[in-house]
C-alpha cells in the first residue's frame, strides 16, 4: 500500500527507466554482434535536439508541479521508447479519450455547478428576470470576433443557427445577440428557447443600461437581460441544467484544436493580435492550472476514476495558491513577449526564436475533422498533427510534449465558453450569490468559483488518468514477459552448460580419484588442523546459532538463482544513480559502454555455468564417545 505516492512514483520511474534500457540495449546489443546499423540513426540525431530544447522550454512556463498523469506518461515513454511512433501512440489515447467524454463531462458539469453553487436537489428555478454581465459569460473574449472572422469561427460551432434544431448553436446565438440591442431571442425564434425536453427555458437579450430591481440603481454595463419560464412539473434545478446542457454540443472540438495549438505555441493569440492583458491573463491562468494538476500527484488527494473525488487537498486550496512571485511574473512576460512577437523561444538552442506559421495553422484547422461518432483513422491522424503546422517539421517531437502538457487546460477551457457558463451564472444571480459580478474573465472565475474549477478539473484529468494507465498497464506487462522470457532462456542455457561440462569430465574420474588418494597424507594433516579448534568452534556455533539461521539457509533452495539478466537492470540502475548515461548515444547509435557491460557479465556467467564449482566443507555432524566425526567436503554447481 502506497504511503508516500511521490516516492512510489519515482521508484516506479526509476524501475520502468531501467526496463526501458534493458529493451534498448537488447535491440542495440543484437545490432551490435550483428555489425548492422540503423536507418534511423540520423532522424533520431536531428530530433533529439530540439525536444530537449523544447521541454526546458516549456518547463519555465509552468510551475514545477507535475501530474499524476504526466508520471504515467514519462513511465509509458521508458517503457516503450521516446519518439514519435509511442507519440502516436500516447495521443490516440487522449484523442479517443476525447470522444468518450462528452456524457461525464455534462454530468460533471452540473453536480459541479449545483455544489458550487450551494445547491439542492429540492431547489427549484424562480421565474423571473436576471442580469448577467457579458464579461462574466465571455471569459475568454470570444465576442470580440464573430463566426465569420478568419480565426474568430474557431470559437463558434461549425453548424449556422437552426432555431429549434439540436444541438443549438448558442455561442453564435449569443454573439447574434450582442450585436443586436434590445432584441429579444423569441424575436427572432418565435418561442423561448427550449430545452431538449421541448420545454421553456428562458429567453435572452443583449441590453447594455438596465435598473438594478435591488439597488435601484442604473447600470450601464454590456450584459445578457435572462427570463426564466415557467416550466411544467417541478422546476429543479438540476433537470433545469440537464435539459438546457442535453440541447447543445458542450464540446465544440474546433474549438478545442484552436486552445490546443495556442496554449502550446500561442500562434492563435499572435494572430487575433491579443494585447497585454489577455495573454497575460491566459498564461496566468495555465499556470494555475498546472498547479492544480499538481494537486492530484498529493499523497493525500485521492482521484477515483469513476469521477468521485476526495477534496481534502482541493477544498483547502487559500489565496496564496493563486499568487505569483516575481520568477513567474517574468516568465509570463517573456511568454508575452514571445506571443507578440510571433515566435517560440528555445533557450538552450542559442536563444533561437523560431517564427510561427499562422496562415498553414489556421488550413490545418480549417481542414480538420473529427467526430465522436466515427472511428476514421484518417480524422485521428490529421488531430494528432493539429499542431506541426505551427513550426518547421524539425520541431515534431518538440510540439508532441506541448501538446500532452496542455491537453487537460485546453479541454477545461473549451469547456468554459460562454453558452456553458450562462446558465450557472444565471442560478448565481438567481440564488443572489453577488460574487459572480466580480467575475470580469477566467482568472476571477478561478479564483471565485476556485470550487468548480478545481473539482471539474481534476475529475476530468480522472478520466484520461485511468485511460493513460491502462494502456502503461499492458506496455509494462510486455516488457515483463520479455524479461521473464531472457531469464528462463537463460537458466535452460546454464542447465545445458552445466550438463555438458559435466558429462565431459566423467571419463577423467577414475584418475581424479586416484591423485586424491596419493595426497591422503595432505588431508590427513588438514584434518588434524580442523580437529584441534573443533570443539571450541562447536561451542560458538551452539552460542550464536551460526551465521546464519538454519530454516534460512534450508529455505535457499527456494530462491531463483543467478541471473545476467537481473545482474545487469541492477548495474544499469546503479550506473543511472550515480549519473552515468545509460541511454543511446546523442546521434541514436547504441550505447557501447553498457553493451561492453553485458558482454563482460555474459562472459562471466558462462565460465561459471561451465567451469565453476562450489567446495563446502562440511563439519561434523554428530559427537560420539571416541569424539568427533570426520569432516567431510562436498561439491555443487553454482546456480
Amino acid at each position: 500500500m502506497a504511503v508516500d505516492i511521490n516516492e512510489d512514483l519515482k521508484k516506479a520511474s526509476n524501475k520502468t527507466g531501467v526496463y526501458k534500457t534493458y529493451k534498448e540495449y537488447k535491440k542495440s546489443y543484437e545490432s551490435l554482434k550483428k555489425k548492422a546499423g540503423s536507418s534511423q540513426e540520423t532522424a533520431n540525431k536531428f530530433l533529439s535536439q530540439p525536444l530537449t530544447d523544447y521541454k526546458k522550454w516549456r518547463k519555465k512556463h509552468t510551475s514545477n508541479a507535475k501530474s499524476f498523469l504526466q508520471e504515467l506518461i514519462k513511465q509509458l515513454k521508458e517503457t516503450k521508447g521516446s519518439g514519435l511512433e509511442t507519440d502516436k501512440l500516447i495521443k490516440r489515447i487522449f484523442l479517443n479519450s476525447l470522444k468518450k467524454i462528452k456524457p461525464q463531462l455534462k454530468t460533471i458539469l452540473i453536480e459541479e455547478a449545483i455544489n458550487a453553487l450551494g445547491c439542492s436537489n429540492t431547489m427549484t428555478t424562480i421565474p423571473s428576470t436576471y442580469y448577467v454581465p457579458v464579461r462574466c459569460v465571455d471569459l475568454f473574449g470570444s465576442f470580440e470576433l464573430g463566426p465569420d472572422d478568419k480565426i474568430g469561427k474557431f470559437f463558434y460551432e461549425k453548424k449556422p443557427i437552426q432555431y429549434n434544431d439540436f444541438p443549438f448553436s448558442m455561442n453564435r446565438e449569443l454573439y447574434q445577440r450582442t450585436q443586436n440591442l434590445n432584441q429579444p431571442y423569441q424575436a427572432v425564434a418565435g418561442s423561448p428557447y427550449r430545452g431538449k425536453s421541448n420545454q421553456n427555458l428562458f429567453n435572452v437579450t443583449y441590453i447594455e443600461t438596465y435598473t438594478d430591481p435591488i439597488t435601484l440603481l442604473v447600470v450601464n454595463e454590456p450584459t445578457f437581460k435572462v427570463d426564466i419560464s415557467t416550466r411544467v412539473g417541478v422546476p429543479a434545478v438540476d433537470i433545469f441544467l440537464a435539459d438546457y446542457y442535453e440541447s447543445i454540443d458542450i464540446l465544440d472540438y474546433k474549438q478545442f484544436f484552436a486552445n490546443l495549438t495556442d496554449y502550446v505555441t500561442g500562434v492563435i493569440s499572435f494572430g487575433r493580435g491579443d494585447g497585454f492583458l489577455k495573454i497575460q491573463t491566459i498564461q496566468k491562468t495555465l499556470l494555475i492550472m498546472q498547479r492544480i494538476l499538481g494537486l492530484c500527484s498529493d499523497s493525500n488527494k485521492e482521484i477515483n476514476v469513476g469521477a468521485s473525488s476526495k477534496v481534502s487537498e482541493v477544498d483547502n486550496v487559500d489565496e496564496s495558491f493563486y499568487e505569483f512571485n516575481d520568477i513567474d511574473l517574468r516568465i509570463i512576460e517573456q511568454s508575452i513577449s514571445d506571443i507578440k512577437l510571433g515566435v517560440v523561444e528555445f533557450e538552450e538552442c542559442d536563444n533561437i526564436k523560431v517564427p510561427l506559421n499562422l496562415e498553414a495553422t489556421l488550413t490545418a484547422l480549417d481542414n480538420l475533422e473529427f467526430n465522436e461518432d466515427t472511428s476514421d483513422l484518417n480524422e485521428i491522424e490529421a488531430a494528432s498533427g493539429i499542431i506541426y503546422p505551427t513550426l518547421d517539421d524539425g520541431f515534431k517531437l518538440s510540439l508532441d510534449e506541448g501538446f500532452f502538457e496542455q491537453f487537460l487546460k485546453a479541454l477545461v477551457n473549451t469547456v468554459l465558453s460562454p453558452k456553458n457558463v450562462l446558465p450557472i451564472m444565471t442560478i448565481a444571480a438567481m440564488f443572489d450569490q453577488p460574487f459572480y459580478k466580480q467575475v470580469s474573465n477566467i482568472e476571477d472565475f478561478q479564483k471565485k468559483f476556485r470550487t468548480f474549477f478545481n473539482e471539474f478539473m481534476t475529475k476530468v484529468v480522472a478520466i484520461f488518468t485511468k485511460e493513460v494507465f491502462n494502456e502503461l498497464k499492458k506496455e509494462v506487462k510486455a516488457l515483463v514477459k520479455l524479461l521473464l522470457q531472457d531469464i528462463n532462456d537463460e537458466k535452460t542455457r546454464k542447465r545445458y552448460r552445466m550438463v555438458l561440462a559435466i558429462v565431459a569430465i566423467i571419463p577423467g574420474l577414475a584418475v581424479i580419484t586416484k591423485d586424491f588418494r596419493d595426497c591422503k597424507s595432505v588431508l590427513d594433516e588438514l584434518l588434524q588442523l580442523l580437529n584441534i579448534g573443533i570443539k571450541k568452534r562447536l561451542d560458538k556455533l551452539a552460542e550464536k546459532g551460526g551465521d546464519l539461521p538454519l530454516p534460512l539457509l534450508l529455505s535457499a533452495k527456494l530462491l531463483d538463482g543467478y541471473s545476467p539478466t537481473r545482474s545487469f537492470l541492477n548495474t544499469v540502475q546503479n550506473l543511472q544513480e550515480i549519473g552515468v548515461p545509460t541511454g543511446p548515444m546523442p546521434d541514436g547509435s547504441p550505447n557501447k559502454f553498457l553493451a561492453s557491460i553485458k558482454a563482460m557479465i555474459d562472459g562471466n556467467a558462462q565460465e561459471v555455468e561451465e567451469n565453476g564449482k562450489v567446495a563446502i566443507g562440511i563439519g561434523p555432524l554428530t559427537i560420539t564417545p571416541a569424539g568427533v566425526t570426520i569432516p567431510k567436503d562436498a561439491y555443487g554447481k553454482f546456480i
